[in-house]
This record gives C-alpha cells, sequence and structure tokens, in this order.
C-alpha cells in the first residue's frame, strides 16, 4: 500500500531534486572547464611557432591569481631585462579581482606574451605545470606575480649557464614588504661557486639552508628537468619543495651566484603568511603527500642506485617538514599542533609516511 506524500515529504523530494540538479550544474561545469582549457592550451600551441631557429633562449613563466595590486610592477620589472630573447607565459588562474584584464592588456602590447585563461582557479602546482608544457626555451625561469625582478635578472643567470654549462644556476635575493630596496638580503655565498656533485653534501645543503627552497630566482635547463622527470605536485603548501629538493639532488651541475636579482614580497593574506593552525594543517597534509611523491620519484630515478639512498632522501623530506611543524609548536601550543597534524593526515597517503617515520627512528635521525 502506497505512503500518501505529505507537504513535507513534497518539499523534501523537491529540495532533493534541487540539490541534485545544483551538483549536477557543478560538475558540469568543471567539466566544461576543463575542456575549455585544454582546447586553449592547444589553441595557444597551434599559433605558436614551434620552429627551433624561432625558440627563445628563455621561458619565463608567471602564473597569476588575484594580485591586481602588484601585477604591473611585476610584469613591468620582467618587460625591461637588458636580456631580450625570452618569452613571458602567464597563467591566469581564475582570477577575480582585475588580474586577468590586466594580463589581457599586457599581451596585446607585448608580443613575447603568451597569456592562458583558466575559468576557476587550479593552484599554483598546476599553474606552474601548464607553463612548463607550454614553453618554447632552452631554459625556463619562474617569477611570482607579486614579486619584482631586477633589470639584469635573466642577463646574469643566462650568462653563467652558459659560460660553466650548469643545468641550475640559483641568485640571491631579498626579502621586502613594501619598497623592494629596503628589505633584507638573503645571501648564502659571497663568489660564483658551484656545489659538490656528493649526494650527502647537496642533502645538508638543503636541510640547513644554503640554497633557498622555492623555484624563483633560479634559472633551469628544460632538457635536464625532462631527462629527470622533474615537476609540480599538487599540494596545499609548499608545492615548490619538492621540486626544488629533485632539482638539488638530480643536477650535475648546480651554480650559486651572489647577485641580488631577485625581490619578494611578504605580504598578509598570502598563500606562504597565513598563520596559526590553519597553516599547521596545510603543512601537515603537505609533507604525507611530498613524502609520498619523493618516495614514489626516488625508486624510479636510475641516479640512485642502492634502497639505502633512495630511503635517506625520503627521509630528509620528511624531517624537512618535521621541523617546519615544530618551529610552528614553539609558538602554538606543541600538543595541539600534533593533534591538528594526525587528524590533517588521516586520509593522506600513508604507507611512505610511515615507512619514512620508521627509518628514520632507525638511524636516530
Amino acid at each position: 500500500m502506497k505512503k500518501d506524500l505529505t507537504a513535507d515529504d513534497d518539499a523534501g523530494k523537491i529540495l532533493d531534486r534541487q540539490t541534485d540538479n545544483r551538483q549536477t550544474d557543478r560538475q558540469t561545469d568543471r567539466q566544461t572547464d576543463r575542456q575549455t582549457d585544454r582546447q586553449t592550451d592547444r589553441q595557444t600551441d597551434r599559433q605558436t611557432d614551434r620552429q627551433t631557429d624561432n625558440a627563445p633562449d628563455v621561458s619565463v613563466i608567471v602564473p597569476i591569481y588575484n594580485v591586481a595590486s602588484y601585477l604591473p610592477a611585476c610584469l613591468d620589472s620582467i618587460l625591461v631585462q637588458t636580456f631580450r630573447e625570452f618569452e613571458l607565459i602567464l597563467v591566469d588562474d581564475g582570477s577575480t579581482d582585475g588580474s586577468r584584464e590586466m594580463a589581457e592588456a599586457y599581451a596585446k602590447k607585448d608580443a613575447r606574451i603568451r597569456l592562458v585563461k583558466r575559468r576557476w582557479n587550479h593552484g599554483a602546482s598546476s599553474a606552474y605545470t601548464l607553463g612548463m608544457e607550454m614553453c618554447r626555451g632552452r631554459y625556463l625561469a619562474f617569477v611570482d606575480d607579486d614579486d619584482v625582478v631586477a633589470p639584469n635578472y635573466l642577463e646574469c643567470l643566462f650568462t653563467v649557464a652558459e659560460q660553466m654549462d650548469a643545468d641550475v644556476v640559483q641568485g640571491a635575493y631579498q626579502t621586502f614588504y613594501e619598497n623592494p630596496g629596503d628589505g633584507t638580503v638573503i645571501q648564502g655565498y659571497q663568489s660564483v661557486e658551484q656545489l659538490p656533485e656528493n649526494l650527502q653534501s647537496r642533502v645538508e645543503f638543503f636541510f640547513h639552508g644554503r640554497v633557498h627552497l622555492a623555484p624563483w630566482c633560479k634559472l633551469l635547463r628544460k632538457a635536464f628537468l625532462d631527462e629527470h622527470h622533474i615537476e609540480f605536485y599538487e599540494m596545499p603548501v609548499a608545492p615548490d619543495v619538492s621540486f626544488h629538493y629533485q632539482c638539488l639532488l638530480t643536477a650535475p651541475r648546480y651554480v650559486l651566484i651572489p647577485d641580488v636579482l631577485y625581490h619578494y614580497r611578504q605580504r598578509p593574506g598570502s598563500i606562504v603568511t597565513v598563520g596559526g593552525m590553519e597553516r599547521v594543517r596545510r603543512y601537515a597534509v603537505a609533507m604525507a603527500r611530498a613524502v609520498e611523491e619523493i618516495s614514489r620519484w626516488a625508486r624510479g630515478e636510475t641516479l640512485f642506485s642502492d634502497e639505502k639512498t633512495k630511503w635517506q632522501i625520503v627521509v630528509v623530506m620528511y624531517a624537512f617538514f618535521r621541523f617546519k611543524l615544530r618551529e610552528l609548536a614553539k609558538s602554538l601550543g606543541e600538543e595541539e599542533v600534533f593533534k591538528v597534524c594526525r587528524d590533517a593526515i588521516v586520509e593522506e597517503p600513508q604507507k611512505s609516511l610511515q615507512d619514512a617515520r620508521a627509518y628514520a627512528e632507525l638511524i636516530n635521525f
């Protein structure tokens, strides 16, 4: 016998249908967005002359997301470079504050600019990856959308890369809040220096901060990145740490120069300055994902011949994030920090993280 439907039953069914319809609409929008992004990428590639003779020496990649107040200064500093043989790839990652329109205006005025526009925000890692897929240059350089570079930024890095046949060239940088000339210079070297190829030395350089962990203020040889399958991983914070770590461990010729070429803006609300337990949660999730991805990469990297070396590489990545979390714990309370960490990584890949922790304890890391 059928049950009589009450007004509440009718309303409930209508609400369920509306909810289902909204979910279906959102899924359809996302699918359409992904298809549109892929079509845009293919159209851009077809429009680009990919002949070697016309390819630039350097591809500069700038991911853009809601930085209307800072974007003009960033792009202006790139376009006035003393080094002219470069293309500028702008990946607008779903900006809603006018940044996209600014990028469009710049692209219309300068033929060196290639602009990709996305409807939704996919995240910095995805924007970096798309830029790398589009680039035509022999070298890559990354610039954050709110930072500023020196006029000789590309010239200095490119000259050293060519002279020393380097895979990675890294310059010094300066942090600032308002005026680029008023910040603090971060510089761990006094002259041009090529890092030793010894793996243990490279790991120590990474862990003790002799080399900075961001992709910017570096010039990277594209063929080297392709050979070692180095890429950005999708992580909620610090996706560039794993990318840099891979570069540091595998680049045969990694060169440091003392020139201050990059001005790194620190601003409230940016992804690296968000404080409190939200930052703890992001770092905990990033730790789990980074250990998992680095473990996978190390297992497939033929440069590392023995299992012990591969696990040492994974353990250092685990220890780096653990160190960062302990720094946060000093001001936020250790017990609460580790509770947030445990909760945050419940659904993350666990095996490599557990194995790394066990190995670290085994060798008293």
